[in-house]
């Protein structure tokens, strides 16, 4: 853990909002060259980033509030408190996505093809975001004496599964596989939802290994998400195709 990067003139630099800021520079940057390729506006694309940027930190924000509800309304000023996490990727997802679909249809760009080329650099970002979890101590894994175990909680230094190492490798191989994929797809939006299927099955993994408040019977609330995404990616791909290519 380190959580402030450095300092300079008094002012701390956080790793979390610095590794968010690469993330979102890296992304910017990947989808509005493989927009250009694709016929698409480089200034449109980077217009739309910034509605799913703001619309994804209110999601994930506000689905990660209604999860823990009980904990915020015996203490609502901790609503305002993000250093200790409380950011929902799901609820970032679903924003983003509606938001995304809004601002392609307004601007008549095939919200499909859109997509498809955020896909590979939403799974690259949110990687990198992970890096600044593990900075930060948040997103943190159960207790555990594995040999590459970490002290990467904020709460205590007791040695941890680096649950937010596991997520930035995953995300890593999932990037390099949907850039394979982007020239392989059957119609538009295909990628997407891949994207949507390996992350799902990667967080229902990943979900295993880290420390859970929230349960949905005997599965975690993030395993029951995620399975219903999975399945929901798989069926949608194999059945029912959302606009296939001429």
């Amino acid at each position: 853990m380190h959580p402030i990067l450095f300092e300079v003139g008094g002012l701390s630099v956080y790793g979390y909002g610095a590794m968010l800021a690469i993330a979102f520079a890296v992304g910017v940057w990947g989808l509005t060259r493989e927009g250009k390729r694709a016929g698409l506006s480089e200034d449109r694309l980077f217009e739309m980033v910034i509605w799913i940027m703001i619309a994804a930190i209110l999601g994930s924000r506000i689905l990660y509030i209604l999860l823990e509800l009980p904990r915020y309304l015996a203490d609502p000023i901790t609503v305002f408190h993000v250093r200790s996490g409380g950011l929902s990727f799901h609820g970032g997802l679903i924003a983003g996505i509606a938001v995304g679909i809004w601002y392609s249809r307004r601007h008549n760009m095939p919200p499909g093809k859109v997509a498809d080329l955020v896909a590979p650099f939403l799974m690259l970002g949110y990687g990198i975001v992970r890096i600044g979890c593990l900075l930060n101590g948040c997103c943190f894994g159960r207790r555990s004496d594995v040999a590459w175990a970490l002290p990467a909680s904020y709460v205590d230094d007791a040695l941890r599964h680096p649950t937010q190492l596991y997520a930035f490798l995953a995300s890593m191989l999932i990037f390099a596989v949907l850039m394979w994929r982007r020239n392989k797809t059957r119609f538009d939006g295909q990628l997407f939802l891949e994207f949507i299927l390996y992350y799902s099955i990667y967080r229902f993994v990943v979900e295993h290994f880290r420390e859970v408040s929230a349960y949905a019977g005997f599965l975690t609330l993030g395993q029951a998400v995620s399975l219903i995404g999975a399945v929901g990616a798989f069926v949608a791909i194999r059945i029912w195709p959302l606009g296939r290519k001429a």
